[in-house]
């Protein structure tokens, strides 16, 4: 098959995830083209894939506007084959309607939706994921990917329970539609810190950050993913009202997905209450994977 995966990276989770998808359809002999929302013209000739794969990060329980342009920007064929697969870090149920407006849309288009799959990654901004817990959840992220493969191969379809209750509460939790903006008013660079290496600037997925008269400045665009602050290498960009929820550490997340699948049980044992949607999340990966590899 011609398979192309749309995606809109912030933190490069989700770029990390989708080379891991394009890894797996690779080694079964198809042809995968990769589309980064935020360096695209938008000019795709759509109608020559066969499936269409798209990935987001979720914000505020919502999928980032700049991917949902992107994606109703695009003229999708009638019977066009889909399938959604997004990442964030935790898995509380309000995240279960996030697509609904991309699947709206696909469905106006006349496509046919093979499915969501939810992943899970460690926080850039919140807190810290300690470390045995990140091996804990790349362990389900690989089992989540083995299965979400194997339900495309057989047409199986897979998606996450949403009700009105959660479609609307999702709908109020939008932050990135007027947070992002109103908190861009409060960045600023440490002049004494920044070494003027143009990171911020380049790397912005929103075109947000520019230079005028040799200092770091902000338009009022952005999507609240915080890059520019997280992989600023002398940590001079201060991100307003977030600065405090900023986490300060990388996540060598290549590390942990070479490990082995190990099935000891760490996550299940952690008493924080934080820890309950996942753990649930979790037992049915668990569940899904034993059924289906019989392992």
């Amino acid at each position: 098959m011609n398979i192309v995966l749309i995606y809109y990276s912030g933190t490069f989770n989700t770029s990390f995830l989708v080379k891991k998808v394009k890894e797996e359809f690779c080694g079964d002999g198809h042809i995968v083209d990769v589309i980064d929302v935020s360096k695209n013209d938008r000019n795709i000739d759509i109608d020559k894939y066969d499936l269409v794969g798209l990935s987001y990060p979720i914000y505020g329980f919502n999928v980032p506007n700049k991917f949902l342009r992107f994606v109703r920007s695009i003229s999708f064929k009638r019977q066009q084959k889909y399938f959604i697969f997004k990442n964030s870090g935790e898995t509380l149920s309000l995240n279960n309607a996030s697509s609904r407006k991309i699947i709206r849309y696909m469905k106006r288009k006349k496509t046919i939706f093979l499915g969501e799959y939810h992943f899970v990654f460690p926080y850039n901004i919140h807190f810290e994921f300690p470390k045995q817990f990140i091996k804990s959840i790349i362990n389900e992220d690989k089992k989540l990917l083995k299965i979400m493969m194997h339900n495309l191969k057989n047409d199986i379809f897979h998606c996450y329970k949403s009700n009105i209750f959660i479609t609307i509460n999702a709908f109020f939790f939008s932050i990135q539609r007027w947070g992002g903006p109103i908190n861009s008013f409060f960045y600023k660079v440490d002049k004494n810190k920044c070494v003027n290496c143009s990171k911020c600037i380049d790397e912005c997925p929103n075109d947000n950050i520019y230079r005028k008269n040799n200092k770091i400045m902000f338009h009022h665009k952005c999507n609240m993913c915080m890059r520019c602050s997280f992989y600023c290498p002398v940590d001079a960009i201060d991100i307003g009202f977030l600065n405090g929820w900023k986490v300060h550490n990388y996540y060598n997340l290549d590390y942990y997905w070479n490990l082995p699948l190990d099935e000891r049980d760490y996550v299940h044992n952690m008493s924080d209450k934080f820890y309950n949607n996942i753990i649930t999340h979790f037992k049915n990966i668990d569940f899904e994977y034993k059924k289906i590899f019989k392992q």
